[in-house]
C-alpha cells in the first residue's frame, strides 16, 4: 500500500488545528511584508514614472556631495582611462583613424577618447548617454567628414509614447511594426535650460545616426537608470546626519549665562559685565538666538528648557563606515575607492577587493562601452571613410565584417605590487599558457608596434655600442653577461673579414 503524505500542521494558541501551506516566505501575505513589493511591474513602467526625478537627485548629489563626486570619478577612469583603443589590422585605416580621433568631437573641445570619458561619465549620473553622428561636408576639411556628438539623456523624453500610424513610441524612442528601433525623439535643446526653453521641439533623428549606452539589467527594458539609484536616498541622509552633527557641535559652543531677574532689580546703564554682550527680552520680546558668551536676562517667570537628543558621537563612526560600504556595494566601487580610506587595509585584502571589483568593470567595458559604443562608432567611420575616398579597401563590403574585426583594449590596470605581477606575466609566457601579443595588448601595445619599438631600441644601442643590462640579448636577469655575447663578437669579426 502506497504511503500518502500527511500534511503540515501546527496548534493555535487556544488549541485549534491549522493546516499550513508549504510557500516561500518571501512571497506570503504576512502584515510585515504585505506592503513591501506587491505591485508586479515590468521593466519600463517604474522607469518612465521615476527616471526624471532619479536623473534631477543623482546630479545634484553628485554636484553637493564628496562621496557621490568620488564615485563618479573612480567610476570613469577605471572604466576609460585614457581611452579605449582599436588595434586595427590594417597599418593605413590605423593611421588615418589616430588622426581623426582629435578631430572627433562636434562640439570641438574633447578627442574621440576624452568622448568616452564624457558618455560614461553621464550614463553614471543619469542613467544613459546619447551619441549623434553629425556628417560634414567633405570640403571642411577633416580627415574623415564625420564627428560625433555626446547627448545627454535629459534630451529623450521618457513620458513621451503614443502610436503613430502602425509605429509604437514608447519613452522617446520609436518602433516599427516588429520591434526593431526606427527613430529617437530628441529635444533639440536640452529640456532643462531656460535659455532655450521656449523655442524647444522633438525632433526625430534615425536610429542609424544614434548610439545609445545603457546598462540593461532586464530583458525588455528600453532606458537606463543612474549607478546610484539604489543609495540616492542613503547619500541625502548621511548628508543630513552630518549637517545634524555639525550643527549640535555648533550650539554646544554657544557658552553663555542665564540670569533670572527679581521683580524689582535695576539694571545699570552699561548692564553689570562691562564689554559683554547682553541679550534680553524685554517688551514682551522672544530671545530666539543664542550669541557666544552673551548674558541672557530671562524675564520674571521665564525658564530656558533645553532638549537632551542622544548621543551618537561615540557610534558615529561605525555608523558612518556602514553606511558607506553601502553606497560603495551600491555605486560599484569598493569602500577604499569611495573614500580613500586604506585604515585597516594590507596587500592581500586590496588586492581580492580590487580583483573583484576589475572583473565588474572588465565587463562593462565589452558589454557597454564596447559594444555599444565603439564598435558601432568604428564601423560608421569607416563606412563614412570609404565612402568619401579617404581610404582604400579593395572588395571593402564584401570583407566589410573582416575590416571591422577590431581588437580593442583598455589601458592596464596598475597593480599594487607590480613586480609580483610583471613577474607572474612573464611565467606564463615561458611556460607557454599565454602569448605575448596578449601581455602586449594589456600595455596597449600590438605585437607589431612593440616589436618595431623594442628593434629600434636595439639599433640605438648597436649603433653606439652601447652594451645596457635592460638588453635580454646581452644580458641575464642577474646583469651577467650572456655567454652568446661572445658569439656575437666573433660573428661580426668574421663578417668584416
Amino acid at each position: 500500500m502506497k504511503a500518502v503524505a500527511k500534511p503540515r500542521v501546527r496548534f493555535t494558541a487556544d488549541g485549534n488545528i491549522v493546516q499550513v501551506k508549504a510557500q516561500y516566505e518571501g512571497g506570503s501575505t504576512a502584515p510585515r511584508l504585505r506592503a513591501k513589493g506587491a505591485f508586479a511591474t515590468g521593466p519600463n513602467t517604474p522607469i518612465a514614472r521615476s527616471l526624471p526625478l532619479l536623473q534631477s537627485r543623482s546630479h545634484n548629489i553628485i554636484r553637493n556631495n564628496a562621496y557621490a563626486w568620488g564615485a563618479l570619478d573612480a567610476y570613469v577612469a577605471n572604466l576609460v582611462g585614457t581611452g579605449i583603443r582599436p588595434k586595427w589590422g590594417n597599418e593605413e585605416i590605423q593611421k588615418l583613424w589616430d588622426r581623426w580621433v582629435l578631430e572627433a568631437d562636434a562640439d570641438e573641445v574633447d578627442s574621440f577618447y576624452s568622448l568616452q570619458s564624457l558618455a560614461t561619465a553621464g550614463q553614471f549620473a543619469g542613467g544613459e548617454a546619447f551619441g549623434r553622428f553629425r556628417y560634414r561636408r567633405v570640403e571642411d576639411g577633416l580627415s574623415v567628414p564625420l564627428q560625433f556628438q555626446v547627448i545627454e539623456s535629459e534630451h529623450l523624453d521618457p513620458a513621451f509614447s503614443r502610436v503613430n500610424g502602425d509605429r509604437l513610441i514608447k519613452m522617446g524612442i520609436e518602433f516599427d511594426g516588429i520591434g526593431r528601433r526606427r527613430a529617437y525623439h530628441f529635444w533639440r535643446f536640452h529640456p532643462h535650460e531656460k535659455l532655450t526653453m521656449e523655442i524647444n521641439s522633438r525632433v526625430p533623428v534615425p536610429a542609424r545616426d544614434v548610439v545609445h549606452m545603457f546598462r540593461r539589467t532586464r530583458p525588455g527594458q528600453l532606458r537606463g537608470v543612474p549607478e546610484l539609484t539604489s543609495v540616492i536616498l542613503r547619500l541625502y541622509e548621511i548628508d543630513e546626519m552630518q549637517d545634524a552633527l555639525l550643527a549640535r557641535q555648533k550650539l554646544g559652543q554657544l557658552f553663555g549665562a542665564f540670569v533670572k531677574r527679581k521683580p524689582d532689580a535695576d539694571l545699570e546703564e552699561d548692564g553689570p559685565f562691562f564689554g559683554t554682550q547682553v541679550s534680553m527680552g524685554e517688551g514682551g520680546e522672544q530671545l530666539s538666538e543664542f550669541v557666544p558668551g552673551a548674558i541672557h536676562y530671562l524675564e520674571d517667570g521665564e525658564e530656558i528648557t533645553f532638549s537632551t537628543p542622544p548621543d551618537i558621537s561615540t557610534s558615529y563612526p561605525e555608523w558612518i563606515r556602514g553606511e558607506l560600504h553601502a553606497v560603495a556595494k551600491g555605486a560599484g566601487l569598493t569602500h577604499e575607492q569611495l573614500t580613500g580610506d586604506l585604515k585597516g587595509v594590507n596587500y592581500s585584502s586590496i588586492r581580492a577587493g580590487l580583483l573583484e571589483f576589475r572583473r565588474r568593470a572588465e565587463a562593462l567595458q565589452a558589454h557597454m562601452l564596447i559594444n555599444q559604443l565603439c564598435r558601432p562608432v568604428a564601423a560608421k567611420w569607416l563606412d563614412v571613410a570609404v565612402m568619401t575616398g579617404k581610404v582604400q579597401l579593395p572588395d571593402y563590403w564584401k570583407l566589410r565584417a573582416a575590416y571591422l574585426a577590431i581588437d580593442w583594449t583598455a589601458p592596464k590596470w596598475v597593480w599594487v605590487d607590480p613586480l609580483k605581477e610583471i613577474t607572474a606575466d612573464i611565467l606564463e609566457i615561458r611556460a607557454g599558457l599565454a602569448p605575448r601579443s596578449e601581455k602586449a595588448a594589456e600595455r596597449q601595445w600590438s605585437l607589431e608596434e612593440l616589436d618595431r619599438a623594442i628593434k629600434a631600441s636595439n639599433d640605438s644601442a648597436d649603433l653606439y655600442k652601447l652594451v645596457l643590462d635592460s638588453d635580454p640579448r646581452l644580458t641575464n636577469g642577474s646583469g651577467a653577461m650572456q655567454a652568446a655575447l661572445d658569439i656575437l663578437k666573433t660573428e661580426e669579426a668574421e663578417n668584416a673579414q
